[in-house]
């Protein structure tokens, strides 16, 4: 079976995701149920977005892979300068 190509709408989809929950790991499951892409089409996916440094994937003590958007590319989130 081929590898599904990330498409830009299926990328702003992900990525708008996990922008707009800031400081939230997700599972593939949470990625899959809140965006409605087929699970096992958006392991490429978010493959393809994490070796792209575009969003961040970290492996848990139990096993599971989060995703999350980089805290430094989120908007808001830094304290205002004086």
């Amino acid at each position: 079976m081929e590898k599904p190509k990330l498409t830009a709408e299926h990328a702003e989809l992900i990525i708008n995701l996990l922008r707009n929950h800031p400081g939230v790991d997700m599972t593939l499951g949470d990625i899959s149920d809140q965006t409605g892409l087929p699970a096992d089409e958006l392991g490429a996916y978010l493959a393809d977005l994490v070796s792209r440094s575009m969003i961040e994937q970290e492996t848990t003590a139990d096993g599971f892979d989060v995703y999350r958007f980089p805290a430094e590319f989120q908007r808001g989130t830094m304290a205002p300068s004086n």
